[in-house]
């Protein structure tokens, strides 16, 4: 079966369109005394990140787009491989596992598998294992000690494969200048599928709507690669410039978390690190961006240089009987005008009112 690459970047596109690139930029980084943050309200690519700053600006970006499903999976099986891997995170080789575990004892004869499974989404995903919030994640993976996987509910692998399975539909829309059928946009696809599947105004939702549904319509069969994931595939390090005016080079950017090697030449890395190497004489809050010339202040600065995607299969066209749904062209309204909108403006100021 062929490859397919949906791709996307990891800066999250609706947000900055509901609140403004500079407002929204700040706000992603952003936490207040109630215990909001802004990766907890606003990072919703399937990727999230932390900016580590020291009092004269950013000194080091770390981004992930594991998901929680996996991490829960190893707090069942091999909890003391996850409390060394958050360790690593964290910067500390002597963590202790109860901690890690907000009070539940991982290691301990009479700890069984749902009860670390249960300990492990309360500190890490601030839910319970129904889906229901139970509070907010704890330090190490809030920001404030590390970030270990994603944790928000739309981040999560039941969202991906419910956005996938939804968009497997096939349309038509026929266009009001050539009144001939063609495949539909994302936004112009997103109403007709069920339950909520997507969220226009995404980087992600729209262009994975667009594929899937294109494909579908094509007669083609469709399944994820395995293993599914989300997995960083691009870089564009060379778009910091150093105080010289020098792209950053590739050294600088440390990707880990990889998949397995299926030798097939993708990869498959799910974390990354940027940060100057010791004895570069500079640091993050030194850069500038080459696109706009601003010094890099903010993470979303480095996240709109990340290129995140889902790797899927499809077969040739013309393999499956389909009949096509007829849509008359849809009239899309402009992101900023939405109810979504709204609801990011509430939740902007209540992260800025502390």
């Amino acid at each position: 079966m062929e490859l397919r690459v949906p791709d996307w970047p990891a800066v999250p596109a609706r947000i900055r369109a509901c609140l403004g690139r500079g407002r929204a930029d700040r706000l992603f980084d952003a936490r207040n005394t109630s215990g909001d943050t802004g990766r907890s309200l606003f990072q919703e690519e399937y990727a999230e990140w932390r900016l580590v700053e020291d009092d004269d600006g950013p000194v080091r970006f770390e981004l992930t787009t594991e998901l929680a499903d996996y991490w829960e999976l190893l707090a069942r099986h091999a909890p003391a491989r996850l409390v060394e891997l958050v360790g690593e995170f964290a910067d500390d080789s002597a963590l202790d596992p109860v901690e890690v575990f907000g009070g539940h004892d991982p290691l301990a004869e009479e700890s069984a598998e749902d009860d670390r499974a249960k300990a492990f989404l309360r500190m890490f995903a601030g839910r319970d294992p129904t889906g229901n919030s139970v509070g907010r994640p704890g330090e190490f993976n809030n920001g404030d000690r590390a970030i270990t996987c994603l944790s928000r509910s739309d981040n999560t692998l039941g969202a991906l494969v419910n956005l996938v399975a939804a968009s497997a539909t096939a349309m038509l829309v026929t266009d009001d200048v050539s009144d001939e059928p063609r495949f539909p946009s994302g936004s112009e696809a997103i109403p007709e599928l069920r339950g909520g599947a997507a969220q226009d105004c995404r980087a992600s939702d729209p262009l994975v709507v667009e594929r899937v549904v294109r494909v579908t319509t094509e007669g083609r069969l469709i399944r994820f690669d395995d293993p599914i994931g989300i997995y960083i595939v691009a870089v564009q390090h060379h778009d910091l410039l150093d105080p010289d005016g020098r792209p950053v080079p590739e050294e600088w950017v440390r990707l880990t978390r990889h998949g397995p090697d299926l030798g097939d030449g993708l990869r498959r890395s799910q974390r990354l690190v940027l940060e100057a190497p010791q004895g570069a004489g500079f640091k993050l809050s030194d850069l500038r961006s080459r696109r706009t010339g601003e010094t890099v202040t903010t993470g979303a600065q480095i996240a709109e240089l990340v290129e995140v995607a889902v790797y899927v299969r499809v077969s040739a066209p013309d393999q499956l009987p389909v009949k096509p749904r007829p849509l008359a062209q849809p009239i899309v309204r402009p992101c900023a005008q939405r109810e979504e909108c709204r609801q990011a403006e509430e939740a902007a100021a209540r992260l800025e009112g502390g």
